[in-house]
């Protein structure tokens, strides 16, 4: 969440039509205050970066429909007839098609840079990493080239091969301005607030495959803005589950993720928030005591919060007493929705003109086109080192 709107949102974005921080003033969502805003409203934030996806969805659907309101009648991509009386199966098909539409469209630009192309260029990086170390002596402590030339500095030694022997070891990069830089802040936007919806959608329904997936997303996220201990913690996930755990023991982690506080489909939430919500449970139940507060006291009160908690939630329920906080009151979002909606379509966001900018994101790149790939092998090439001998 925090990531997307050190992304998308600039406060000298007022202007701009389409950004985040334009919108938030469209609306006047006065709790919404970007990145340093994020730990302390996070509900406000995450509900707002949820309003603006929904209404980007549907611009874009419109886009691609040929409708300039909401009322028109498609002019393009029109659904089949009577699809309201189809089967579940045959109206499932329409809505796939339409959504593949609106991802290849709007949404997948920068088609140069795409996970399968990260993917090969990473499996290069390997290879020419392994044939590296090949010409390694450890001995003489030098790289030796299969032209006889010997090199003490992996740099200079790198510095040969890409002149000498035509090695690649970086990408070449577009030139923004053949781009659509407005289009790009868009698409980018949509990718990162779809990964963040399905993640949420992933938690709460258990789904350990899911979640190990998104996580090679998140850690390339991570990995542009530089959040060291979150892409970390993502890759040590990833190796756990592959190379490190047993395959029993990785079954467990990866399907343990979550945990279910009221029961039903649904309802499940990560267990660092479980964690968080014992944590102040026990801080309540210790600061109940005042001046009693003793170490004896504080281990008790952990021991036992969560059979206070089911003592007193199970008498709640026999007195038919409604319990504070256990369902919150839906907010009606659907005359935001449309605001925002108006404001894209009036914008122009959805259009793919070349040289177009936003004022603060003049330079604006997709996410997955910043990622510095040789930078990232090195350092994931680090970690295996280090895991080889340090994790367990």
């Amino acid at each position: 969440m925090k990531f997307i709107y050190q992304e998308f949102y600039s406060a000298s974005s007022a202007s701009d039509q389409g950004t985040l921080y334009q919108l938030r003033n469209l609306l006047h969502r006065v709790d919404v205050t970007g990145p340093d805003g994020v730990t302390g409203a996070f509900r406000q934030h995450f509900a707002f970066v949820e309003d603006c996806l929904d209404a980007f969805i549907l611009a874009a659907a419109m886009d691609i429909m040929g409708m300039n309101e909401l009322d028109d009648q498609p002019k393009e991509f029109r659904p089949p007839p009577l699809i309201q009386t189809a089967s579940c199966d045959e109206q499932y098909s329409w809505l796939s098609s339409l959504a593949q539409e609106i991802l290849e469209r709007h949404v997948k630009l920068d088609k140069d840079k795409n996970p399968q192309q990260i993917a090969a260029e990473a499996m290069e990086l390997d290879q020419n990493s392994a044939l590296i170390q090949e010409m390694y002596d450890p001995l003489t402590r030098k790289y030796t080239c299969t032209c006889a030339k010997e090199y003490k500095s992996l740099g200079f030694f790198k510095r040969h091969l890409v002149k000498e022997h035509n090695w690649t070891f970086d990408v070449p990069e577009k030139n923004p301005s053949e781009t659509d830089l407005i289009a790009s802040y868009r698409g980018s936007f949509m990718k990162n607030a779809l990964l963040l919806r399905d993640t949420y959608n992933a938690f709460r329904m258990g789904d350990g495959n899911r979640i190990s997936r998104n996580t090679k997303f998140e850690m390339l996220c991570a990995s542009v803005r530089g959040h060291t201990k979150y892409k970390l913690w993502l890759w040590r996930f990833q190796a756990y589950i592959t190379a490190i755990l047993t395959p029993k023991q990785a079954e467990e982690y990866l399907w343990n993720c979550t945990a279910s506080t009221s029961g039903g489909v649904g309802n499940n939430i990560p267990n660092d928030n479980l964690v968080e919500l014992h944590v102040q449970l026990v801080k309540k139940l210790i600061k109940e005591q005042g001046g009693n507060f003793t170490y004896q006291s504080a281990k008790k009160a952990a021991l036992s919060a969560h059979l206070q908690k089911e003592m007193k939630e199970n008498l709640e329920g026999n007195v038919a007493a409604a319990s504070s906080g256990r369902s919150r009151t839906k907010t009606d979002s659907s005359s935001d929705l449309y605001l925002i909606l108006k404001e894209l379509v009036a914008a122009g966001v959805f259009r793919y003109e070349v040289g177009r900018k936003y004022d603060s994101f003049s330079n604006f790149k997709d996410v997955y086109q910043r990622i510095n790939l040789p930078e990232l092998h090195a350092w994931i090439t680090k970690q295996k080192t280090r895991a080889s001998s340090e994790m367990f």
